[in-house]
């Protein structure tokens, strides 16, 4: 591969990033450059030599071209090695590389902020200069404000170096609801005005909320087929997941390994979205760290499941409604109500119509089984394959029927807060499937083009025989909750209205999680209910007071100051 013609300056530099996509064939290589023209002859000067590219991780490269100062030169890649996998190249640039220069090349932000939290800025500079850094002043603004927020630092650091800083101004979440611009910058490298100023300045923003939340249900989504020889002990994890962890929700997906005879269209169009394989499994369709993609091997389940029940959601879902078993037809209300800000976004609602324990023999539904001779494993001996295997949780149908991605007109794309969003599912369930072992998931999601962003915000299911309508009641109890006074200096009330007798528990968290305060008061009757939290023990800071009514759990923030 052979770049056109490049006519140079003085102090320029090639920069490129490489990786190889497979560790176990990486692909060596050199940089080869010509003065005269492009052929294969004239590349004759080797610039670097790699035996062996970083795999799976971009590798950033440069090259000192200053020799070749005011000439027109090509510069090529030639393949040194045999028999290996792929090369890839990107972020091909030559650029001229001055005395003193300095930028951000990343911040340490998250994503979303509480009101009022405070928010370190930080992050790392890297020296894009050619002398050594050792004096550099870092800037913040928020919102296109014109104050600006100077750090002066010494970070000491070699040409192409980089060095990690934290600002010493901090920030305050404000406007929940709203995004706020950050935008972060260098000046001075060195004592001197900064001539390139195009690479100096990071811009990001992060969305404010209220901290309130909901209760979580995780969306527990496993991909299986029968001619998966490793699906069987998929099957078993799934199981050990749900028998430890009841705030996860299993839905069998059929595809990802073939197809199989309970393979639907949606599950087809999940796997080619999220994954290649089975056994693997979306957990609340997140990419979670250390994962390559969304549906990951069953080693982390378990473990990537218990990290999302354990951070609340803004919004409460319910799946309420009527079966007639006479003439199977069902009407199911999927509700939505923000007990919280959510970040702004396409916001789907989905409904799953699942099946359990679906036990067919014969082709498309015997199940091919790794394990019939692995001595201790729950199906060493059943056979392989499996005659009559016991398939829990099988995906039969997803409404709305023209999107498997789910219906985007429920919901607004900054949704309102303690308000109903209702979608409404008429459908006849299928004569074949037993509607006693028929159950409704429904969830509420994002779409983004990006496939790593579809993430869940909350789900909920119910087993069709129980289908009432009965959805009031949570929501009413939910929303009706205050703190007050908040901030607090000593005692402050906890008031909500119960919609009929309850039982509650009080637990406060500070802001690493720990508890602090545990309190159960029992069943509470119907009715406006007045609790005082006394305050006069916990130390200036911010707390989370999360109030179990009944099923349903709902956190606000609350704030002590002396």
């Amino acid at each position: 591969m052979v770049t056109p013609a490049i006519t140079l300056t003085s102090n320029n530099y090639f920069f490129f990033d490489a990786q190889a996509l497979d560790a176990s064939f990486p692909d060596g290589y050199e940089v080869r450059l010509s003065t005269t023209n492009s052929t294969v002859a004239a590349l004759s000067t080797v610039l670097l030599n790699v035996p062996a590219e970083t795999a799976t991780v971009w590798n950033s490269r440069r090259i000192d071209l200053s020799a070749y100062a005011n000439q027109t030169v090509h510069i090529a890649w030639r393949n040194n090695s045999n028999d290996q996998f792929v090369l890839a190249v990107d972020n091909i640039e030559v650029k001229e590389v001055i005395s003193n220069d300095a930028g951000v090349e990343d911040l340490t932000i998250s994503d979303t902020y509480v009101t009022n939290s405070t928010i370190t800025i930080g992050g790392t500079i890297e020296n894009t200069g050619l002398n050594t850094l050792n004096s550099v002043d870092i800037n913040w603004s928020t919102d296109g404000g014109v104050t600006v927020n100077t750090n002066s630092l010494t970070p000491s650091t070699a040409s192409f170096g980089s060095t990690s800083f934290t600002h010493t101004i901090t920030a305050t979440a404000l406007n929940p609801g709203l995004f706020t611009d950050l935008m972060v910058w260098t000046s001075n490298p060195n004592g001197v005005a900064d001539s390139l100023n195009a690479n100096d300045t990071i811009r990001t923003r992060f969305f404010v909320n209220n901290g309130t939340t909901v209760s979580r249900e995780v969306l527990l989504e496993e991909f299986t087929t029968a001619p998966c020889q490793f699906c069987p002990d998929g099957a078993v994890v799934v199981e050990q997941i749900l028998a430890s962890n009841p705030a996860v929700i299993a839905v069998g997906e059929h595809a990802c390994f073939g197809t199989d005879a309970m393979t639907i269209p949606e599950a087809s169009t999940y796997c080619s979205a999220f994954g290649s394989g089975a056994p693997t499994a979306c957990i609340d369709r997140v990419l979670f760290p250390g994962e390559t993609s969304v549906a990951h091997g069953r080693g982390t389940w378990s473990a990537n499941a218990a990290t999302r029940a354990a951070i609340g959601s803004p919004v409460t879902l319910n799946v309420t409604g009527t079966y007639n078993a006479t003439n199977r037809q069902v009407n199911a209300d999927v509700t939505a109500n923000f007990a919280d800000y959510a970040v702004p976004g396409d916001i789907r609602v989905t409904l799953f119509v699942v099946e359990d324990s679906v036990t067919c023999a014969g082709s498309g539904y015997n199940q091919v089984n790794a394990y019939n001779n692995s001595a201790g494993h729950p199906y060493a001996g059943a056979g392989n394959p499996i005659v009559g295997f016991v398939r829990r949780h099988v995906l039969r149908d997803v409404y709305p029927t023209n999107d498997a991605w789910g219906d985007n007109t429920v919901i607004p794309t900054s949704p309102v807060l303690n308000t109903n969003y209702v979608k409404n599912n008429t459908f006849t369930l299928n004569s074949t499937w037993k509607s006693n072992d028929v159950s409704l998931v429904a969830f509420v999601s994002y779409y983004n083009v990006n496939t790593d962003e579809r993430v869940v915000l909350n789900a909920a299911d119910v087993k069709l025989n129980n289908l009432t309508s009965s959805v009031g009641e949570i929501e009413k109890d939910a929303s009706s909750l205050s703190i007050y006074p908040n901030p607090t200096a000593d005692v402050s009330t906890i008031e909500f209205n119960l919609s009929t007798s309850k039982a509650v528990l009080l637990s406060v968290r500070d802001m690493t999680g720990k508890e602090v305060i545990v309190k159960d008061f029992g069943t509470l009757s119907a009715g406006v209910q007045k609790i005082a939290f006394d305050a006069t023990n916990l130390t200036n800071g911010i707390y989370f007071a999360s109030m179990k009514i009944g099923e349903e759990v709902i956190t606000k923030k609350l704030s002590v100051n002396r």
